[in-house]
């Protein structure tokens, strides 16, 4: 069994990377420059040119949807498929963990809000989105439809294979490593005119960021099976990011440390509270 779960881990791994990589570097080779969401509503692309380009660089987000049914598929057949489908559309969980989901995000980045005040960042500087707080809703679907459906393949099948093997904390450091590493082209793309100086602290911040936010939604996946509340959590976490920190690293680089260190004290509560075994059980 442990054998099998590693084999499928691998084909998993390299066929995520190798499609959405694939893909980035080649939207990046092809000047692929990143736009607004607004003009992405409004189809308000330049030339044929950069719809391709924009068309291939954002289908490159659904390599781990794509590889967490091939290798399903290839592993467990139909009655594989049909399980992982069940998980996606498991939406009767308890209450409580639907208003979690809301409020953690909200949370969490008031708090590097409020820590990026004391360290003498202006207010005016958070909540500066270029867009406007009328277009949240549309903004939480487009991510649900984009980086929320990465969940089938991180949550609900590399999650999976992984405690197999390991413990729930185990589990997560090797997850969130991959999960970091693998938008390691995108995150570049973003950041690569701000400087090195910037780009590292980018770097090391994002990681930090999404390795702590991977035992965050092994807390909510262990604890409610569904693939469905993973989607919303990843969807809602980017969607409350982007409206409350905004651009906020690009112009004050120690500000992509301070949401890893928030993260981290949420972290290190889950783990003291549930143990890190399976973070599900009360200790």
């Amino acid at each position: 069994m442990e054998k099998k779960n590693k084999r499928s881990l691998t084909m998993y791994i390299i066929i995520t990377f190798s499609f959405s990589w694939i893909l980035w570097i080649t939207a990046l080779t092809m000047r692929y420059e990143d736009i607004s969401f607004l003009k992405y509503l409004r189809w308000d692309f330049e030339s044929p040119g950069q719809i391709l380009t924009h068309i291939i660089f954002r289908i490159a987000v659904y390599g781990p949807l794509i590889a967490a049914f091939i290798t399903t598929y290839i592993y467990s057949k139909q009655k594989g498929i049909k399980e992982l489908i069940k998980r996606i559309f498991k939406v009767r969980v308890s209450f409580k963990w639907y208003l979690y989901l809301f409020l953690l995000p909200l949370v969490s980045n008031l708090i590097v809000v409020i820590i990026g005040l004391i360290f003498g960042i202006g207010l005016q500087s958070f909540f500066n989105s270029d867009i406007s707080f009328n277009y949240i809703l549309f903004f939480l679907i487009y991510e649900i439809l984009t980086s929320g459906l990465e969940e089938p393949g991180w949550r609900g099948f590399v999650l999976e294979k992984l405690q197999n093997i390991y413990s729930a904390e185990k589990a997560s450091w090797l997850l969130g490593i991959i999960w970091a590493v693998w938008h390691y082209p995108y995150v570049i793309s973003l950041y690569s005119d701000t400087g090195m100086i910037s780009l590292l602290f980018s770097l090391i911040g994002f990681s930090m960021v999404i390795i702590g936010q991977t035992f965050i939604m092994t807390w909510f996946y262990n604890n409610t099976k569904s693939i469905f509340i993973s989607i919303l959590l990843h969807a809602w976490l980017n969607t409350s990011t982007t409206f409350i920190l905004g651009s906020i690293t690009i112009y004050y680089p120690i500000m992509g440390i301070i949401p890893a260190l928030v993260t981290w004290g949420i972290v290190f509560i889950l783990l003291k509270i549930y143990g890190g075994q399976t973070l599900t059980r009360r200790i």
